[in-house]
């Protein structure tokens, strides 16, 4: 069955997974598997280039938040929803804010950023930004970093991340890039010979920018300001690069893509944020990431 048939586009403009995965086997995948195999995007240990990469991704989202912010605000609270090994929580915490995570597992923040552990609370994150609900509690910046992609009902997930936010507050999330020009280009120039991005079970949602911000607004969101990431799939055009048909490329592509990143963070964070705004607004770059006013 070509992988294609696995998703269809919804109403907002993105893909979902036609056949859904229950609540009890997301649980038990993400509780007991996700953050406890190096593989993925989750790792046993990093090199320094790496953590320098995940710090600067952070600061760009922080300044970028910020900036949007109500005038004269100094720091807040910060809830990271998702919030995997820590990075997220670690940053804020070293700029004095008040932090909370939210996550099936602290195996991630435990093996990462185990200082950060005493903030995090276990379970189902959908279910915890519910309880903050009911508790009243109420954040500055609420980010899903690489979340909306994973869960049932990502338009619910962002409806009752509204409650939790304060007047004034910022969404912040980031998904794949997913059904872009550039991966519409490697196909139609068969430079792929499959959609790699389409990851079931562990993708259910392949995000836009436009459906992602129609499903925003119709949580009850404003669209405030929208940045992606350096394009890697750029690298799918050259035979001695594509990672995709040779997976043996695929370190030394990443690893590329980390020196070009912190290079451009370390001359600017500021203009890294302009190019990826930019990025944006050309539909390219790898991941995708939209900054919402309550």
């Amino acid at each position: 069955m070509p992988m294609h048939d696995l998703v269809e586009k919804n109403r907002f403009g993105f893909y979902s997974l036609k056949n859904i995965p229950t609540i009890e086997f997301l649980a038990d995948y993400y509780a007991n598997k996700y953050h406890q195999q190096p593989s993925g995007d989750y790792q046993t240990s990093y090199n320094d280039e790496e953590i320098k990469f995940f710090t600067a991704k952070i600061e760009q989202k922080f300044l970028a938040a910020s900036r949007l912010l109500p005038p004269g605000f100094q720091r807040g609270s910060f809830l990271d929803v998702g919030c995997g090994e820590g990075w997220g929580l670690s940053f804020f915490h070293g700029k004095k804010w008040e932090v909370t995570g939210l996550d099936f597992s602290d195996w991630g923040c435990q093996a990462h950023n185990p200082k950060m552990s005493t903030y995090l609370r276990r379970g189902d994150i959908a279910e915890g930004v519910i309880a903050l609900g009911k508790q009243g509690k109420q954040f500055d910046i609420v980010m899903l970093d690489n979340v909306l992609e994973h869960v049932r009902d990502p338009l619910k997930l962002v409806t009752d991340c509204l409650p939790i936010t304060r007047s004034g507050g910022i969404l912040i999330i980031e998904v794949p890039n997913d059904f872009s020009v550039v991966q519409k280009l490697a196909t139609d120039t068969k430079a792929i010979s499959k959609p790699f991005w389409i990851a079931a079970p562990d993708h259910i949602s392949y995000f836009n920018e436009e459906g992602l911000i129609n499903l925003c607004r119709e949580a009850g969101w404003k669209h405030a300001d929208s940045m992606t990431s350096w394009p890697i799939d750029f690298n799918l055009f050259n035979p001695g690069t594509n990672y995709v048909e040779t997976p043996a490329l695929g370190k030394a592509c990443h690893r590329s893509r980390l020196a070009i990143e912190n290079l451009i963070h370390s001359i600017s964070p500021e203009k890294a944020n302009d190019l990826y705004r930019a990025f944006a607004a050309l539909g390219i770059g790898r991941e995708l990431t939209v900054f919402l006013r309550k």
